[in-house]
């Protein structure tokens, strides 16, 4: 049987429809899903989305946090105070109460604070430059009748008023008490006080000038168990170091003139640099 034939039989079988008798068929049905499966669309589109964003959600509340700790990590490592504890110099030579203008070769000293053998706490400092002496509460180095000099002490008593009639007054059980005492005392202040870390403790930092006017030639300031202080000379630069030391108050002090060598100053600062203070 040829193909023609075949084409002869499925025509008769199913003949075509005469399109003069077609008429228009509604087909609502279609419509409707044609709607319905975009609207299906629409709705799994919003699902994947939100999916999606459900999916990055974990790892940005992650990136998140991470940063969080990282720039309270950042602050900590900018804020924290990274100076190193300097060790005490070993085999220091102790400076003793009887010792007073000796001279001190290069090397390595300690001052008793209290001057008491029972205790403890002591201040070790080394001396490089040449031309230094011992004083009984650190050490000096003399230019004519000025100097330079640093001093490691505990403060019994504290006189009111520099420039005036002195009025003594027991030390403050603090470093920041002592401090407010000696910032009160009448001086030119270069410095104000101000809350410092310093040798490895607390305390407080101050400097001060001792003005012109002041009645009399010397000014007494304070007094302790190993040394007490006045000053000479108007323009005399004092800096201070108050120190909590395991609940004892500690002054380092430091001081030079105006008309102080610059290497000689050079050289006191270098000694600070050294300074060790111990329980």
């Amino acid at each position: 049987m040829t193909h023609d034939q075949i084409d002869r039989m499925v025509r008769k079988a199913n003949p075509l429809p005469d399109s003069s008798v077609l008429g228009a068929v509604d087909a609502p049905v279609l419509t409707t899903q044609l709607e319905r499966r975009r609207d299906m669309q629409t709705g799994n589109r919003e699902v994947t989305e939100g999916r999606g964003q459900n999916r990055w959600r974990g790892p940005l509340v992650g990136i998140a946090t991470a940063a969080v700790i990282l720039v309270a990590g950042l602050v900590f490592f900018l804020t924290r105070d990274d100076t190193p504890v300097a060790e005490r110099a070993p085999n220091a030579t102790q400076i003793s109460l009887e010792e007073m203008d000796s001279p001190l070769a290069p090397g390595a000293y300690f001052v008793d604070t209290d001057g008491d053998d029972v205790s403890s706490l002591r201040g070790t400092f080394v001396i490089e430059g040449s031309g230094w002496s011992s004083v009984i509460a650190g050490a000096r180095k003399v230019f004519g009748e000025e100097y330079v000099s640093l001093l490691v002490v505990e403060v019994d008593e504290v006189f009111s008023s520099a420039c005036e009639e002195p009025v003594s007054q027991p030390a403050g059980s603090t470093a920041e008490a002592l401090a407010n005492q000696i910032a009160a005392a009448g001086f030119t202040v270069r410095e104000a006080l101000a809350p410092v870390n310093a040798f490895g403790y607390d305390g407080h930092h101050l400097v001060v000038e001792m003005p012109a006017g002041c009645v009399g030639d010397q000014h007494f300031v304070w007094d302790g168990p190993t040394f007490g202080r006045f000053y000479q000379t108007p323009g005399q630069v004092v800096e201070y170091w108050f120190l909590d030391v395991e609940d004892t108050p500690v002054m380092v002090e430091a001081t030079w003139f105006p008309s102080s060598p610059e290497e000689d100053v050079a050289e006191l600062q270098a000694v600070l640099d050294t300074l060790v203070v111990t329980p």
